[in-house]
């Protein structure tokens, strides 16, 4: 019983994004940048990573990729 509420629940959740999402993208057209890597701070959402915790310079090298 726990797995189809939960199973519903993402059903429910996804639909609503999608119904949701999208409306202000008619007509425009996006490029996405090719994969570069970057050096960013260890401050933030990430500072509990290993890579940040291992890492002495509170940096850490992340993979952006670029929508324009």
């Amino acid at each position: 019983m726990k797995a189809v509420v939960i199973g519903l629940s993402c059903l429910m959740f996804s639909l609503a994004l999608v119904g949701c999402g999208g409306k202000n993208d008619q007509g425009k057209t996006y490029h996405w940048s090719k994969a570069h890597g970057v050096l960013e701070d260890c401050r933030g959402v990430m500072n509990k990573s290993q890579q940040c915790e291992a890492n002495l310079n509170n940096q850490q090298y992340l993979f952006k990729i670029d929508k324009y």
